[in-house]
């Protein structure tokens, strides 16, 4: 009975899931820290905030939650910062689509299931698209070949599409930059309708060794073609992705990046959430947050943050319409150092003052004041959460501490008996929730935690390389 019902979920851009991680843990290893993220945890669970009705494109919304997060930093507050929206899944129709694919058919893509998972998430975007779109399909290794030139993608087009995907094969070598300079090609020309979305779709595992390898010049012609509102997304496949390079290029105006481990995830992204994740619903939030007298910030997930002040800055190049409602985590702590306790009421916790950009270039404005009201009952038990959203928030805020101390028992800051701890606290907190709301995705999170634990117990040998990304 939280959040509105009918109504769309907002999340912001950059990576939208852990796959990665995950695989990596179901095959026995440690996750590095770049191997993961809060907002990619985060944009996997609905985490729904209640709050008036929306008639607007955007609608902020603030909740707070007392939290003891895991690896005794002590008690703190946690507010979520998300979003409502006017769309509704009645009203909404995704824009048509000038989509160009970079597809990588290197050798390296030859090795495990990558291509065949490719070409099967290929077909399914295919299917997704009507007369309405245009596509066109680049296929790069050593250098890059146009195989399809901008299409209608009627029922001829998609015929075309699929006979092409087809014919799909690794060989040579990695010249990334090859494939999205001439996808870029094909979407520039076309671009700059405000009712069409200019996008282009870069398929790869990411292990550049042919022309530009450094990864500002990724950067670099993403953010050119991003001023054009040309959006990217990055599909990562196979289990030694170079995830670097599909991080950052998503942290881009217009960017969000999804990891392809299986059917599912390729049933999921393209089948069940393709209308979505095309679909920008805002652009460059510049969010001001002011701590209420006698706090101070202690951390923020899911969105950067510099030292801890009464006052940051903090943002998301694009924010994206989603299935489920996501959110940025921001963690609160007295000056001096005195307690929180789970009960006792807060007013004027902290002030969002945020801009947004419009898909129409208008310039919002909007402002949010949260309080701590004190916990709520949800599911017929108290809690000390205000809102549904955020009371799952703290407990998946503690299952990212935990992968961070894999990660960092990795780097050798901390021990394998204090990295153990803090990942069995986690999965203690998250069993208690999960069984609380009967949710199965949290419930699966439990699962993850107990084979970390598992792959702990082999120490350092388990521990997932760090991405190495310049040759």
């Amino acid at each position: 009975d939280m959040g509105l019902a009918g109504e769309v979920g907002v999340t912001p851009g950059g990576s939208q899931d852990i796959r990665y991680a995950r695989d990596l843990i179901a095959s026995g290893q440690i996750p590095a820290e770049e191997h993961f993220t809060a907002e990619g945890l985060f944009s996997e669970h609905d985490l729904p905030l209640s709050g008036e009705e929306c008639g607007q494109t955007l609608c902020p919304r603030g909740a707070a939650s007392w939290t003891d997060p895991v690896g005794n930093i002590g008690p703190e507050m946690l507010i979520q910062l998300g979003f409502g929206t006017d769309i509704t899944e009645d009203n909404f129709q995704r824009r048509p689509l000038n989509l160009a694919l970079a597809v990588d058919i290197s050798g390296s893509m030859g090795s495990g299931d990558k291509m065949p998972s490719t070409r099967e998430a290929l077909h399914t975007l295919v299917d997704q698209l009507d007369s309405g779109d245009h596509m066109a399909l680049v296929a790069f290794d050593d250098t890059a070949v146009l195989l399809q030139g901008r299409t209608m993608m009627d029922s001829a087009g998609r015929t075309a599409m699929h006979n092409t995907i087809n014919g799909l094969g690794p060989q040579g070598g990695t010249c990334i930059e090859c494939g999205m300079t001439k996808a870029y090609d094909q979407v520039a020309p076309h671009a700059g309708d405000v009712d069409i979305e200019d996008r282009v779709m870069l398929f790869t595992d990411a292990q550049p060794n042919v022309g530009a390898t450094g990864l500002n010049s990724f950067l670099g012609m993403a953010r050119y073609y991003a001023e054009a509102d040309i959006g990217l997304s990055a599909f990562g496949v196979g289990l030694d992705l170079g995830s670097e390079l599909v991080s950052e290029l998503t942290k881009v105006r217009g960017g969000n990046a999804f990891y392809l481990a299986d059917s599912d995830a390729i049933a999921k992204v393209f089948d069940e959430e393709f209308d979505f994740i095309v679909s920008p619903i805002a652009y460059d939030l510049e969010v001001e947050v002011e701590a209420g007298p006698g706090m101070e910030f202690a951390a923020a997930y899911g969105a950067p943050l510099d030292d801890p002040a009464p006052e940051i800055d903090f943002g998301a190049s694009t924010l994206f319409l989603s299935k489920r409602k996501g959110g940025i985590g921001v963690t609160l702590r007295h000056t001096d150092g005195g307690p929180f306790y789970n009960d006792v009421a807060s007013e004027g916790l902290a002030t969002f003052h945020m801009t947004f950009e419009t898909l129409d270039g208008e310039i919002k404005e909007d402002s949010v004041v949260v309080d701590f009201g004190g916990g709520s009952t949800i599911h017929e038990q108290w809690v000390p959460s205000d809102d549904l959203g955020v009371y799952k928030m703290s407990v998946l805020l503690d299952e990212y501490l935990a992968l961070m101390a894999g990660a960092r028992f990795c780097q050798g800051i901390l021990t394998q008996e204090q990295a153990v701890e803090q990942i069995k606290d986690a999965q203690k907190r998250l069993q208690g929730t999960a069984s609380h709301l009967t949710d199965g995705p949290l419930q699966a999170e439990v699962s993850l935690m107990e084979q970390l634990l598992l792959n702990m117990q082999g120490g350092s040998g388990n521990c997932a390389p760090e991405d190495y990304y310049y040759y």
